[in-house]
């Protein structure tokens, strides 16, 4: 028998790191491969506007872009080890930083990658809000592989 193929998308979150938690319980771990996967989305254009609604200047867009990107890139590193900490029966066999929009970065993935399944956290809003976050609705509607969400 192969190995399942696992993608666990984590943001680090109290909910990501619930669906990393369970994971771990109830995966066997000789018959899994897991990937943890992380997002980093590139940001929208309205965060070049400088205070008053005036454009920044090359420089300092440049100094606030390289910002941004060093930012995410700690967020995407604190988010794996933090769920790396949650799996301790099923180690991550591969890691992975994916650039885009989340619910199409994650998909895109699992089709490419031969993904049997997709493990990921649900984000709720509010009690009165959402039943899932925008991203686990958008990958449970655009996956071709079984989504497993973890509230």
């Amino acid at each position: 028998m192969t190995a399942m193929a696992i993608l666990l998308a984590t943001d680090g979150s109290p909910e990501a790191l619930s669906a990393a938690e369970w994971l771990d319980r109830w995966a066997d771990p000789g018959r899994v491969i897991i990937t943890v996967a992380t997002v980093i989305s590139p940001p929208s254009m309205s965060w070049t506007m400088g205070a008053g609604g005036w454009a920044l200047d090359a420089e300092a867009y440049n100094q606030a872009f390289n910002d941004l990107v060093n930012k995410e890139k700690a967020r995407a590193e604190r988010a794996i080890q933090d769920t790396h900490a949650q799996l301790t029966r099923c180690p991550p066999a591969k890691e992975t930083v994916l650039i885009g929009a989340p619910p199409k970065a994650l998909v895109d993935y699992a089709k490419t990658h031969h993904i049997d399944l997709i493990v990921m956290g649900r984000r709720g809003h509010s009690a009165l809000g959402n039943l899932m976050g925008s991203v686990s609705f958008g990958v449970l509607h655009r996956s071709p592989v079984p989504v497993t969400i973890v509230s």
